[in-house]
């Protein structure tokens, strides 16, 4: 009978386990209560036991600040240092070794104030700017002695208000004297310096201009070292070699003057300003400052960075190039060049408008007023090399040829070309009779050959209506860039904006028939001004901070189409030329059988300018989409010149005679023209390219252009023999007082959605009514 029970019972067990328990089980719902059983909560914080990662202590919270998985209340090593909470002088920050210089039982890690007076100076570490004054040393209220001119941290971890300027001159390796402006950063924070408290931010001017020095100036504000100032950041704002207080003749960012200048700069930021931050490179992670203080290649490097525009790019890119201890970790060059002999001779013809001005404003912004700082006037100036070379291109109507590779040399498109990255096509014809007298003087261009430059996070920005450096420099220095941080875990980036170089900015607003461009716009993309991308890019790059949504994710080229109105274009469905190591498969609309005959051509392209006769359009379309239409990227040409009797032709296909050119030598200018509705053909952006010579010219980049279309707008090819951006710069061939074109144009467009965005599903084609021949 008992075993006849126990069978029973047993038989019973069996069938609720498999049921899924008993009638004390947690399941979700309790047999014949029709109600829900809650999870286990054995300290009640409204977590579930399951969950909770401190289950027999309340902690609604769930703190965990060291990340192991343990709660903070429960949690017997909060920070996870290996130093237990009851013993640990900062329980709540990771600090292994205790350090407690001011002995008062508080971790330096966490102490909010340094109590000693470390140097004995008087002034306490709270208050003390120079916290590592000699011995003995008469200080004053901020704790420096005469001797120091640069604020100290010495082994303080206080906080102190610093925020001060003052200049530093050195002499530089090739006699003449660098000078510069330091920034303090508005607080110095001690206690934080391996973390990455000040990384050093480098400041160079524009062209004829000169270091910032006064807070008070709109430069400060204008190049955003106020926001870096007050950010935290120590920033060097230099007199590039020439300018200022910087001696010695300009010569262009020559790797082998201002690259050495520029690179004992850096010597003395490492050497001198020991609150700066630096980055083991190997490992990606903040360090302290190393003894001796001194930069390391893939080591423990300076963490920096660089800003500036025009000439104030140019420095950041050569730095990059020479610096073997590669410093620059990130960058902004805004309205830079990549390849000087393009920027200055594009299509071999003197950019003379733009040449005119650099001797100009190089010359006087290099002679200060009253020759102030003493020296002889053959020891400023644009080094004779360079005058010789635009004063000379614009009188023979050629730049000399022995001048190409000199700047090419000057240009970031030779580092681009050492390491096998991207590089802009140029050619022109050789020329051996016109070479500078100066040559003789100096040296040939130079032979540094370093090769292997890091990957950097560098965001790039560039005026759209830019006419001295335009947007096909910043394209190629990008797509350069891009190759090289290929792999590093870095990143390059491109916004355009609506400024730049803008001829009417320095010569006021001219009226036909000196017409130059329209005045300039903002200096942001859309909404997205470049003094907040700067500062986000920096401290997201040298901070590690979060980066913004435009400047993270999918890599997009922020184009701008006008003031306020922007468009974001993913790098892979931008329309421009790819460098060689580029496959991506690009799809331009194409526009063939375009002609123009009887074009004047030198002197009667002049007398036809005069008299608003000489531009010639060839209507390639109109856009008959109601959501518009936007043009964006590099268009390309294909051109026959000829003349109309062709007699000068079948000659020129034998050869012309170098420097001379005569009876071949038919100049153009050509662009993108845009009609907008009830409007007059005007240039796109004010952008043109010089087509030079007589024959076939095939597969040419035109200049950069982004602008946003509306129903009814009509695109047009121009075609002029003078423009004033050129003004002396026009054919002198008497032979050829007109001719005649055949083309055929490739254009970046984009269809639109209703939103008014690019469609890349979309073929533009169905956006447009094709001109009729």
């Amino acid at each position: 009978m008992l075993n006849s029970r126990l069978l029973i019972i047993l038989v019973t067990l069996v069938a609720l386990s498999a049921c899924g328990g008993s009638s004390s089980s947690s399941s979700s719902r309790n047999p014949g209560s029709g109600e829900v059983s809650q999870p286990a909560d054995s300290d009640g914080d409204g977590v579930a036991d399951s969950s909770d990662n401190c289950p027999a202590v309340a902690n609604s919270d769930q703190a965990d600040a060291d990340s192991d998985g343990v709660g903070d209340v429960c949690d017997d090593d909060a920070d996870n240092d290996g130093v237990s909470d009851d013993q640990d002088n900062c329980p709540a920050v990771a600090n292994a070794n205790q350090q407690d210089l001011d002995a008062d039982s508080i971790g330096d890690a966490c102490d909010p104030e340094d109590n000693r007076d470390s140097d004995g100076d008087g002034v306490g570490n709270e208050d003390d700017l120079c916290a590592n004054s000699a011995a003995q040393s008469t200080v004053d209220a901020q704790g420096c002695s005469a001797a120091q001119t640069n604020a100290s941290c010495g082994d303080s971890f206080a906080t102190v208000t610093a925020n001060r300027h003052y200049q530093v001159i050195l002499p530089s390796a090739s006699g003449e004297n660098i000078s510069f402006e330091v920034f303090e950063p508005a607080v110095l924070d001690c206690g934080k310096r391996a973390a990455g408290a000040h990384p050093l931010v480098l400041h160079g001017h524009g062209f004829g201009g000169s270091r910032v020095s006064d807070p008070a100036a709109g430069d400060y504000t204008g190049n955003a070292l106020d926001l870096l100032v007050a950010g935290g950041y120590p920033v060097i704002s230099i007199d590039q070699r020439g300018f200022g207080d910087s001696s010695g003749t300009v010569r262009v960012m020559d790797p082998d003057v201002e690259g050495l200048d520029l690179l004992q700069i850096l010597d003395w930021a490492e050497a001198n300003l020991d609150y700066l931050a630096w980055r083991d490179e190997a490992t990606g992670e903040l360090a302290p400052r190393p003894d001796p203080a001194v930069s390391v290649a893939g080591g423990v490097n300076l963490l920096s960075g660089a800003v500036g525009s025009s000439y104030g790019g140019g420095y950041q890119l050569l730095i990059h190039g020479v610096d073997e201890k590669q410093r620059m970790d990130a960058m902004v060059p805004d309205i830079t060049w990549h390849y000087l002999p393009f920027s200055l001779n594009p299509g071999d013809v003197v950019k003379s408008g733009w040449s005119l001005l650099l001797v100009g404003g190089g010359e006087a912004g290099s002679y200060q007023p009253g020759f102030e700082n003493q020296e002889s006037p053959l020891a400023r100036g644009l080094d004779p090399f360079v005058k010789e070379t635009l004063l000379r291109g614009i009188a023979t109507n050629e730049f000399p040829r022995d001048a190409l590779d000199w700047f090419a040399y000057h240009s970031p498109q030779y580092w681009c070309g050492l390491n096998g990255q991207a590089t802009m096509p140029y050619s022109f014809a050789a020329s051996p009779l016109n070479n500078n007298i100066s040559s003789e003087f100096n040296e040939a261009p130079g032979s540094n050959s370093y090769t292997g430059q890091p990957g950097v996070d560098i965001l790039l920005t560039q005026g759209i209506r830019d006419t001295l450096f335009n947007f096909n420099d910043a394209w190629w220095n990008f797509q350069c860039l891009s190759e090289r941080a290929t792999g590093s875990g870095h990143e390059v980036r491109l916004l355009t904006h609506e400024s730049g170089h803008i001829i009417p900015n320095f010569v006021g607003e001219t009226p036909e028939p000196i017409y130059f461009q329209a005045l300039g716009g903002k200096f942001a993309c859309g909404e997205r001004t470049q003094r907040s991308a700067t500062i986000d890019w920096f401290n997201a790059k040298l901070r590690g901070q979060t980066a913004a949504a435009d400047l993270s994710g999918e890599n997009k080229i922020c184009v701008s189409l006008a003031d306020d109105d922007a468009v974001n274009i993913p790098v892979s469905k931008f329309k421009a030329r790819r460098s060689a190591n580029d496959t991506t498969a690009i799809s331009f609309s194409e526009f063939s059988d375009l002609a123009v005959g009887n074009v004047p051509n030198g002197v009667a392209a002049q007398t036809a300018h005069v008299l608003a006769q000489d531009v010639s359009i060839a209507p390639l379309l109109t856009v008959s989409d109601s959501k518009g239409l936007i043009i964006a990227g590099i268009p390309q040409l294909d051109i026959t010149v000829s003349t109309p009797q062709m007699v000068n032709d079948e000659a020129c296909a034998l050869g012309g005679v170098p420097t001379i050119r005569t009876g071949c030598d038919s100049i153009l200018f050509v662009g993108i023209a845009i009609r907008n509705v009830g409007g007059e053909w005007r240039l796109l952006d004010d952008q043109i390219m010089p087509v030079r010579g007589l024959g076939d010219h095939t597969d040419i980049d035109l200049v950069g252009i982004a602008e946003r279309l509306a129903s009814g707008d009509e695109l047009g090819l121009w075609v002029s023999g003078y423009h004033p951006q050129y003004i002396e710069s026009f054919s002198r061939d008497l032979t050829i007082p007109v001719v005649n074109i055949a083309a055929s144009v490739r254009l970046p467009l984009f269809a639109l959605d209703a939103a008014g965005e690019p469609d890349f599903a979309v073929d533009p084609s169905t956006a447009i009514a094709v001109a009729a021949p």
